[in-house]
Order: C-alpha cells, then sequence, then structure tokens
C-alpha cells in the first residue's frame, strides 16, 4: 500500500512540475524549445547564404575597431 501512496504522490508532483512557468522539462517548454531550435537553424543559415564565410574575416577587420 506505501508503494501506492509513493506512485500517487510522484504522478500528483509530475504534473505540478509541468505547470511551473520556468521548468524545463515541461512539455511546453519541450516545444518551445524545439521551435526556437529550428528559427536558430534557419536563421544561421540564411546568414550562410548571405555572408560568404570566406568573407566573414575581411568584414570583421574592416568594421571592428581594436583598442
Amino acid at each position: 500500500m506505501g508503494s501506492s501512496v509513493e506512485s500517487n504522490l510522484n504522478e500528483l508532483i509530475a504534473m505540478l512540475e509541468a505547470d511551473i512557468p520556468a521548468n524545463p522539462a515541461s512539455p511546453k517548454n519541450e516545444r518551445l524549445e524545439k521551435q526556437l531550435e529550428g528559427e536558430l537553424r534557419k536563421y544561421f543559415e540564411q546568414m550562410g547564404n548571405i555572408i560568404p564565410i570566406e568573407q566573414i574575416e575581411i568584414l570583421y577587420y574592416k568594421n571592428v575597431r581594436q583598442d
């Protein structure tokens, strides 16, 4: 019978944790994380298509002031 109570408490804790906004393991936050990863991947792929990798060093030294 103790196992049943423990099991019920663990289920209750898991349900409560899923509703905590800052919980990175909540299903909502995991979906948002995957969505953000996809958006960032697309962004950086577009950046790679816009700025050729060979030009990055030239652009850096042209536009960054080193004190």
